[in-house]
């Protein structure tokens, strides 16, 4: 009599959500929806009001009455959003960004403003010695912002495989290691990739994230199911989208069937 074989179930992951949607009322609803249906998994969420924190103290109206929104669930951690241009931005101008997030914490009139640390996108994928200075430079000047918490992380979007050197914990804490469609994650063999830098890199999936758009709607349910727990096998941070064009701009059809896979 043969033994019936245990289904094994993929590694838990967090969603990580770039941000991106304007919250005009009611549009962050499918994220709250989201994140209140499944209070075991985490999500990581990118802020963006404009492409970066924009140049005043804080964010307009809209932002300020849905982030302490998102803040009040205890699965959930906001992250600020700053562009680094591959290392050719102005530093003192990340540094400042970085600063005005900050702030947002000591802001009396709207509590619960506070971001738990920073997602630089545009980073750097290949080592120089010039651009890890650039980064390990950030990262410090993260760690001592008081406002951004007492264990801030600090999350790069090179979206490709990065030298294992810039996985470096002076450098960052997680990393974004493919950022693109779903016929080039599929083409290109990215999950072999993953996979060679974990063995090169001696990182753990925790320190990894991948995000895949312009999911075909035509894929099955059980596809998208095969898609998820694959990549919750190799990174610790997960975010997918049928959507083509604007993929961050707006919640794909298929948003709820994704947190449900990934809650699994």
């Amino acid at each position: 009599m043969f033994s019936k074989r245990k289904k094994t179930t993929p590694p838990k992951s967090s969603i990580l959500v770039p941000l991106y949607v304007y919250p005009a009322p009611g549009a962050w609803e499918p994220l709250f929806t989201a994140i209140a249906s499944h209070p075991g998994l985490n999500f990581t969420i990118v802020v963006n009001p404009a492409s970066g924190p924009g140049n005043g103290a804080g964010p307009d109206a809209n932002y300020t009455r849905e982030i302490p929104r998102l803040n009040a669930y205890a699965n959930v951690r906001t992250f600020g959003y700053v562009s680094t241009d591959y290392a050719k931005r102005n530093l003192g101008l990340v540094l400042r960004d970085i600063s005005t997030y900050s702030a947002w914490s000591e802001n009396a009139t709207f509590p619960g403003l506070g971001m738990h640390g920073i997602f630089l996108d545009e980073t750097s994928s290949q080592y120089e010695p010039a651009s890890a200075h650039f980064f390990e430079t950030i990262a410090s000047a993260v760690r001592s912002e008081a406002g951004l918490g007492l264990n801030p992380l600090i999350i790069h979007n090179p979206g490709t495989i990065p030298d294992a050197k810039m996985l470096s914990p002076a450098i960052c804490d997680l990393s974004v290691v493919f950022e693109g469609t779903y016929s080039t994650y599929q083409i290109y063999g990215f999950g072999e990739q993953i996979s060679t830098l974990q063995a090169s890199s001696k990182c753990g999936r925790e320190k990894l994230a991948c995000i895949v758009h312009a999911v075909p709607s035509a894929l099955s349910s059980n596809d998208v199911m095969a898609l998820v727990n694959g990549l919750r096998t190799m990174v610790g941070s997960v975010f997918l989208t049928g959507l083509s064009v604007d993929y961050y701009a707006s919640f794909s059809p298929r948003w709820a069937e994704f947190a449900d896979e990934m809650a699994v």
